[in-house]
């Protein structure tokens, strides 16, 4: 077991002895400092575990949103750098939950910016202690407006202070550089079909190790999404398709584009409560694509440089 799961197993065990009675008796003080001093612990530990997600020796993502109904955040982890990929509301929060430190913020990375995706920006730029005043945001077209709009109402001007916005403004079929460093490559594509609807994928290439995300884009067939270890996407059910259109992807759609592009693994985002997550699953796996798992909160994708392996476990 690692050190967060050891942490986790005694701090809930000894919260459930305590309010159950069993701990210095219920409800005294005496118990409610051993309480204290055990969460205290149990914090200071996981964030000196968590730590370990900078080590250059993977390339990591955690989920902090858009599963079972949340707001979409995707946090990629390499070369010592966090991005977040769409900023849902609860983003902050989720990964301060998680002991993930914010003030490693490099970039945050928008597939679309619309409210969904953008609710939490002011949060995440105010949560970090930042030595840099300004906080890069990528995006596609509309995102320069959108954040001009965020500087103005926090007072910012956006070139000493406040969200600093780039539109990488890839064509379909081409990809383009956003960020270049200690083997880190962070491309923006697009498809037709995407750039049509404002929307953006990204790619992060890190020392042989690959990973996309798309949001709720038409990413997995793009050749920016051919061969990757890990691709995530947002998708719906058939029947979900067949009552509302709205563009996505199903899960069968997905699977054989996945089957077709080579991807190692899929992670369906986006669903709206953990029975359409399941349905998801099941539609993609039926289409003959087995590689596949639905997003959930605080879920940890690591892709290790060592070997071709592609471990999945909560965060």
């Amino acid at each position: 077991m690692n050190a967060i799961g050891k942490t986790s197993v005694v701090f809930v065990t000894l919260s459930g002895l305590f309010w159950g009675g069993w701990v210095f008796g219920s409800q005294t003080p005496e118990g409610q400092e051993a309480i204290a001093r055990a969460y205290e612990a149990y914090s200071d530990q996981r964030a000196t575990a968590n730590e370990d997600l900078f080590n250059t020796t993977a390339l990591r993502a955690v989920v902090c949103g858009g599963a079972q109904g949340a707001q979409p955040c995707l946090a990629v982890i390499a070369a010592g750098r966090l991005f977040v990929v769409d900023a849902g509301s609860g983003a902050a929060s989720a990964l301060s939950d998680r002991s993930i430190p914010v003030d490693r913020l490099s970039a945050v990375l928008l597939t679309q910016a619309g409210f969904e995706q953008t609710a939490d920006l002011d949060e995440l730029f105010g949560a970090a202690t930042r030595n840099d005043a300004l906080l890069a945001v990528y995006g596609p077209a509309d995102t320069q407006r959108m954040v001009d709009g965020l500087n103005q109402a926090a007072g910012f001007d956006g070139l000493d202070r406040g969200l600093q916005a780039w539109g990488p403004a890839p064509e379909p079929g081409r990809s383009v550089i956003v960020f270049e460093a200690d083997g880190l490559v962070v491309s923006a594509f697009t498809t037709q079909d995407d750039a049509f609807a404002g929307r953006v994928g990204y790619r992060f290439d890190y020392r042989g190790r690959s990973l996309v995300v798309g949001g709720d884009g038409r990413v997995v067939g793009a050749p920016a999404a051919l061969n990757a270890d890990v691709v995530l996407q947002g998708a719906q059910t058939e029947a979900m398709a067949r009552m509302h259109d709205t563009g996505a992807s199903t899960a069968a759609e997905v699977a054989a584009q996945a089957q077709a592009g080579n991807a190692g693994l899929v992670v369906l985002t986006g669903a709206e409560n953990q029975v359409a997550a399941q349905m998801q699953v099941s539609e993609a796996r039926a289409a003959g694509f087995s590689d596949v798992v639905a997003g959930r909160l605080g879920m940890m994708i690591e892709l290790p440089l060592a070997n071709s392996e592609i471990n999945v476990r909560p965060l």
